[in-house]
């Protein structure tokens, strides 16, 4: 990953945190958008520079990109969330042998 893509993920992970473990598939997509939109401005005749520049432009700031996937992302986490809370603190009690 080139370090430019590499600050712009880390920033975009700053600001989604976890998101119910799915920060890692994001920053792999994320990744292949930007090396898929730099390569296109390659084609075209831009430098590697110019063309990783344009792709992170193209993307967007981090904060912006951050709020609808943090949106969808409560969407799908809450009620995971609440479907496994019940069988997660009966896990978390202590186990007493009788």
């Amino acid at each position: 990953m080139s370090g430019r893509f590499e600050r712009y993920v880390g920033e975009l992970g700053r600001r989604v945190g976890a998101m119910g473990g799915l920060r890692p598939r994001l920053e792999e997509e994320v990744v292949e958008h930007l090396r898929d939109a730099a390569a296109e401005y390659r084609r075209r005749g831009w430098s590697p520079a110019e063309a990783e520049e344009q792709a992170i432009r193209d993307f967007g700031p981090p904060d912006l990109v951050a709020r609808p996937l943090l949106e969808d992302a409560g969407d799908l986490v809450q009620p995971l969330r609440a479907l496994l809370a019940p069988p997660l603190r009966r896990a978390a009690r202590p186990f007493v042998f009788a």
